[in-house]
């Protein structure tokens, strides 16, 4: 019966375990995730980085080429997120018409 017993139990060992790392994988993925969105919700919100999404945005449609006007704003920390604005919507617009023309 021990011999049962233990063949049993390497067979369950060896269909959790893989399922274990997995979760444990996934978990972490996931607060990676999180973490990440909360900076973009604060972002977002933030004057600097609409006026940046959509200058980038117009730029993209308008088959501009990548000048942001960094000068529209004083403080450094707005700069960088009127840039972070900007890059996010000429690049996300671009990728988006790219893959509408190929279809």
């Amino acid at each position: 019966m021990t011999k049962k017993v233990r063949k049993i139990s390497v067979y369950i060992s060896l269909v959790v375990i893989p399922f274990g790392a997995a979760t444990v994988r996934l978990a972490g993925k996931a607060d990676h995730a999180k973490q990440a969105s909360a900076v973009d919700a604060t972002r977002e919100t933030e004057a600097a980085f609409r006026d940046g999404l959509y200058l980038g945005r117009l730029d993209a449609e308008n088959d501009r080429k990548v000048q942001p006007s960094i000068g529209r704003w004083n403080d450094p920390k707005d700069r960088v997120s009127f840039l972070a604005g900007y890059q996010r919507g000429f690049e996300g617009t671009r990728a988006t018409r790219t893959a509408d023309r190929r279809h």
